[in-house]
Protein backbone atom coordinates (compact mmCIF):
# COMPACT_ATOMS: atom_id res chain seq x y z
CA UNK A 1 0.00 0.00 0.00
CA UNK A 2 1.45 3.50 -0.53
CA UNK A 3 1.91 5.85 2.00
CA UNK A 4 -1.32 7.92 0.42
CA UNK A 5 -3.40 4.98 -0.02
CA UNK A 6 -5.09 5.04 3.45
CA UNK A 7 -6.45 8.70 3.26
CA UNK A 8 -8.73 7.50 0.12
CA UNK A 9 -11.70 7.19 2.66
CA UNK A 10 -13.75 9.84 1.03
CA UNK A 11 -17.04 8.89 0.11
CA UNK A 12 -18.30 10.78 -3.19
CA UNK A 13 -22.05 10.28 -1.30
CA UNK A 14 -24.02 13.54 -1.28
CA UNK A 15 -24.68 14.62 2.45
CA UNK A 16 -28.13 14.59 3.47
CA UNK A 17 -27.99 18.30 3.93
CA UNK A 18 -26.65 19.43 0.77
CA UNK A 19 -26.40 22.72 -0.32
CA UNK A 20 -26.43 24.01 3.55
CA UNK A 21 -22.61 23.99 4.17
CA UNK A 22 -22.92 20.76 6.33
CA UNK A 23 -19.84 18.00 6.57
CA UNK A 24 -20.11 14.50 7.69
CA UNK A 25 -18.23 15.28 10.91
CA UNK A 26 -18.50 18.31 12.69
CA UNK A 27 -16.89 19.07 16.08
CA UNK A 28 -18.75 21.12 18.79
CA UNK A 29 -17.03 23.12 21.16
CA UNK A 30 -18.97 24.38 24.51
CA UNK A 31 -18.07 27.53 25.64
CA UNK A 32 -18.98 29.86 28.13
CA UNK A 33 -19.65 32.87 25.88
CA UNK A 34 -20.50 32.01 22.26
CA UNK A 35 -20.04 35.87 20.93
CA UNK A 36 -16.35 35.67 22.31
CA UNK A 37 -15.34 32.48 20.83
CA UNK A 38 -16.53 33.49 17.58
CA UNK A 39 -14.86 36.77 17.71
CA UNK A 40 -11.70 34.68 18.59
CA UNK A 41 -12.14 32.02 16.35
CA UNK A 42 -12.71 34.36 13.02
CA UNK A 43 -10.64 37.46 14.23
CA UNK A 44 -7.36 35.33 15.81
CA UNK A 45 -7.45 32.25 13.44
CA UNK A 46 -9.08 33.14 10.53
CA UNK A 47 -12.09 31.31 10.62
CA UNK A 48 -15.21 31.96 9.14
CA UNK A 49 -18.45 32.09 10.64
CA UNK A 50 -21.39 30.70 8.16
CA UNK A 51 -24.39 30.38 10.75
CA UNK A 52 -25.75 31.90 14.23
CA UNK A 53 -28.41 31.15 16.69
CA UNK A 54 -29.13 33.69 19.41
CA UNK A 55 -32.21 32.60 21.98
CA UNK A 56 -35.33 35.17 22.97
CA UNK A 57 -32.78 36.96 25.21
CA UNK A 58 -30.73 37.99 22.24
CA UNK A 59 -27.62 35.93 23.74
CA UNK A 60 -26.09 34.13 21.27
CA UNK A 61 -26.69 30.23 21.96
CA UNK A 62 -24.99 28.73 18.79
CA UNK A 63 -22.46 29.47 16.31
CA UNK A 64 -21.14 27.43 13.12
CA UNK A 65 -17.70 28.26 11.92
CA UNK A 66 -15.71 26.80 9.12
CA UNK A 67 -11.80 26.22 8.39
CA UNK A 68 -10.63 25.51 4.96
CA UNK A 69 -13.82 22.88 4.44
CA UNK A 70 -13.61 21.84 8.44
CA UNK A 71 -16.86 22.76 10.04
CA UNK A 72 -17.42 23.81 14.39
CA UNK A 73 -19.79 24.23 16.11
CA UNK A 74 -19.45 26.71 19.24
CA UNK A 75 -22.37 26.41 22.06
CA UNK A 76 -23.16 28.09 24.61
CA UNK A 77 -21.65 26.20 27.94
CA UNK A 78 -25.81 24.31 29.50
CA UNK A 79 -27.98 25.00 26.29
CA UNK A 80 -28.32 21.71 24.75
CA UNK A 81 -25.96 19.62 27.18
CA UNK A 82 -24.18 19.95 30.59
CA UNK A 83 -20.45 19.69 28.91
CA UNK A 84 -18.64 22.80 29.48
CA UNK A 85 -15.12 24.34 28.32
CA UNK A 86 -11.62 23.08 29.91
CA UNK A 87 -11.88 27.36 31.09
CA UNK A 88 -15.26 26.89 33.05
CA UNK A 89 -14.35 22.95 34.47
CA UNK A 90 -10.96 23.88 35.03
CA UNK A 91 -9.76 20.51 33.64
CA UNK A 92 -7.46 19.68 30.38
CA UNK A 93 -8.63 19.00 26.91
CA UNK A 94 -8.69 15.44 26.25
CA UNK A 95 -7.65 15.96 22.56
CA UNK A 96 -5.18 17.89 20.48
CA UNK A 97 -6.70 19.85 17.17
CA UNK A 98 -4.01 19.72 14.64
CA UNK A 99 -4.48 22.92 12.47
CA UNK A 100 -2.16 22.81 9.11
CA UNK A 101 -1.45 26.57 8.22
CA UNK A 102 0.31 28.94 5.80
CA UNK A 103 2.25 30.61 8.12
CA UNK A 104 2.41 29.31 11.56
CA UNK A 105 4.68 31.98 13.30
CA UNK A 106 1.84 34.84 12.24
CA UNK A 107 -0.68 32.51 13.29
CA UNK A 108 0.73 31.74 16.92
CA UNK A 109 1.16 35.89 17.36
CA UNK A 110 -2.26 36.65 16.59
CA UNK A 111 -3.40 33.85 19.03
CA UNK A 112 -0.96 35.52 21.75
CA UNK A 113 -2.37 38.88 21.04
CA UNK A 114 -5.53 37.34 21.12
CA UNK A 115 -5.03 36.25 24.65
CA UNK A 116 -4.38 33.17 23.75
CA UNK A 117 -0.80 31.06 25.64
CA UNK A 118 1.49 29.46 23.77
CA UNK A 119 2.48 26.34 25.14
CA UNK A 120 5.78 25.56 23.05
CA UNK A 121 6.81 28.28 20.06
CA UNK A 122 6.86 27.10 16.11
CA UNK A 123 9.63 24.16 16.12
CA UNK A 124 11.37 22.31 13.62
CA UNK A 125 9.71 18.62 13.84
CA UNK A 126 11.65 15.69 12.70
CA UNK A 127 8.64 14.79 9.66
CA UNK A 128 8.85 18.01 7.91
CA UNK A 129 6.46 20.43 10.06
CA UNK A 130 6.58 23.87 11.83
CA UNK A 131 4.44 23.49 14.95
CA UNK A 132 3.87 25.12 18.02
CA UNK A 133 1.73 24.40 20.62
CA UNK A 134 -1.24 26.67 21.76
CA UNK A 135 -3.92 27.36 24.47
CA UNK A 136 -6.92 29.19 23.42
CA UNK A 137 -8.73 31.52 25.73
CA UNK A 138 -11.48 29.13 26.37
CA UNK A 139 -8.77 25.83 27.07
CA UNK A 140 -8.99 24.18 24.14
CA UNK A 141 -5.36 23.07 22.86
CA UNK A 142 -4.09 23.62 19.26
CA UNK A 143 -0.92 22.24 17.26
CA UNK A 144 -0.55 25.23 14.74
CA UNK A 145 1.30 23.67 12.00
CA UNK A 146 3.00 24.39 8.78
CA UNK A 147 4.74 22.50 6.14
CA UNK A 148 8.17 23.08 5.53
Amino acid sequence: MDKLTWFNNVEDRTHPWEGMGLTWLTTALNVPNVSAAVDFYTNAMGMVAIAELEGDDGEMLFARIRYRGTNFTINKEGWDSDLSSPQTSGSSTPFIFYMYVDDAVALVDSMQKSGSTVLSKPAEMFWGDLKARVKDPFGFIWDIAQKI
